[in-house]
């Protein structure tokens, strides 16, 4: 028989019994329904705890901590240079850069006429300037940083570093906040414009004389701002941070220890000035992130990152999606148990209609295709169906939550807190409306295969005297 042959007969087939046809779809749409719109309250309540951990920070981001961990030489682990470079060269990291603050080193940066505002630089942070824009830093104003040529040093200051100068010539500081505001309601303006004033940096003396002024003379620089980071960016979101490029940073230092006869080189602990104390690495991804912590983990450093937050709660929310699917699930099995009984009816007041093919030479696999496509069909259309009718249940769920017609999320707090945290309720993704589909078809196959091979062993002869 022609593949045509086949479809016209399964379609004739089917519509020949319309309303046990229809009963046996509309069981398999109720399965699909309950799978597809159970799976997508539990992937709706995974998209918002993933929201969630993002709006905590970067994901692919590791944190690193000198605290010399566990390991069997942890009195010999040191984050300096050559471990910064081991860790760049592990598989998996795509940047790393280290944090740096001077010990005891009195920085102050003065603007305007006879140095008018100042500004005491407490919160430098050297880095690796070239990594910035891949730890997500944007700037509102001006440029990432740079490393430093010829006279001037570069700067990037944090979002308010220009609300931190005060004007000296004022009572009580005189200093500006963000938001702070004149006798009319106007917003006023930090003292000093970090992209257009001229700004000088002064290494001061910690140590003073018998008369309390500095006992060593300070270092003057010309300070350059490259730029104005934007608000809420970067891994660091303190707003007040000023990064300075790592190698600027410690010539500065150096310079400063040889003015004020600083021979130490080791700190309190024991450990070398220039060493570091921390550095955050970025994973080429979310699924390197285990792997690359896991590996400096093994270099003897303590480590954190938002993965050991992510990784149970997905395990939770595996086993959730699981649990739902698998309540969905059993509907599509009574659904398939109907499919393998209206075939075997099917069968059954066919048998003559059996004999006579087979009396006629039509071939085994043929009887055996009509009866599977006839299944197969009913599966297709029920996940269709079921599919397309989940798709609208999942859009009013989502619209009867946000717009808290059943009381705010008091509807997402009956299902487990779904919902509670933001977002949609139920998200059906373009894979679980495809693999329904495909699993309601093979469902569909699988229930008919018996009854299949039932009609191909029936006798021609017995079957032809069938009433």
């Amino acid at each position: 028989m022609r593949i045509f042959d086949l479809i016209s007969m399964t379609f004739k087939n089917l519509l020949r019994r319309k309303m046990r046809t229809m009963l046996t779809v509309t069981g398999v749409i109720v399965g699909t329904c309950s799978i597809v719109v159970m799976v997508s309250l539990g992937i709706g309540q995974t998209v918002a705890m993933e929201e969630r951990i993002n709006s905590m920070g970067d994901l692919t981001q590791i944190e690193i901590y000198n605290y010399s961990g566990s390991a069997e030489n942890a009195d010999q682990v040191k984050l300096n240079d050559d471990t910064i470079q081991q860790i760049k060269n592990m598989p998996g990291v795509a940047a790393i850069t280290p944090y740096w603050n001077p010990p005891n080193m009195s920085m102050k940066l003065t603007a305007g006429r006879n140095d008018r505002y100042q500004y005491y630089l407490w919160g430098v942070q050297g880095v690796y300037s070239d990594t910035l824009a891949d730890f997500g830093y944007t700037t509102s104003e001006g440029t990432l940083l740079e490393p430093s040529t010829g006279k001037k040093i570069n700067l990037l200051f944090g979002s308010e570093c220009a609300y931190e100068f005060s004007d000296t010539k004022q009572k009580y500081g005189g200093y500006r906040w963000k938001g702070m505001t004149d006798a009319q309601g106007n917003e006023l303006p930090p003292y000093v414009d970090p992209m257009k004033d001229k700004m000088t940096l002064l290494l001061e003396s910690n140590e003073t004389d018998e008369n309390g002024d500095p006992k060593y003379p300070s270092l003057t620089y010309e300070a350059n701002i490259t730029g104005v980071l934007s608000a809420g960016n970067g891994r660091d979101q303190n707003p007040y941070t000023v990064f300075m490029d790592i190698e600027d940073l410690r010539e500065l230092y150096k310079a400063y220890a040889k003015q004020n006869k600083i021979k130490e080189t080791t700190t309190r602990g024991g450990t070398d000035i220039y060493d570091y104390s921390r550095a955050i690495v970025k994973a080429a991804s979310i699924e390197e992130v285990a792997a690359v912590d896991e590996a400096i983990q093994e270099l003897g450093f303590d480590t954190y990152s938002l993965e050991s937050v992510r990784k149970p709660m997905m395990e939770q929310m595996q086993q959730q999606q699981l649990f739902l699917g698998g309540i969905g699930a059993i509907s599509l099995l009574v659904a398939a148990i109907g499919i393998s009984n209206t075939m075997v009816m099917s069968i059954y007041e066919r048998t003559r209609e059996i004999g006579v093919m087979k009396v006629l030479g039509c071939k085994l696999g043929n009887i055996r295709t009509v009866f599977l496509m006839e299944a197969g069909l009913i599966g297709f259309w029920g996940g269709v169906i079921g599919v397309a009718i989940s798709m609208g249940l999942s859009k009013l769920l989502n619209y009867v939550v946000a717009s808290g017609m059943l009381g705010g999320n008091s509807f997402g707090g009956m299902l487990g807190g779904m919902g509670s945290m933001g977002g949609e309720l139920s998200v059906i993704p373009t894979w679980l409306a495809l693999s329904a589909i495909v699993f309601a078809t093979l469902i569909g196959l699988v229930s008919g295969f018996s009854p299949a091979n039932r009609a191909v062993k029936i006798s021609a002869l017995e079957a032809i005297k069938h009433e």
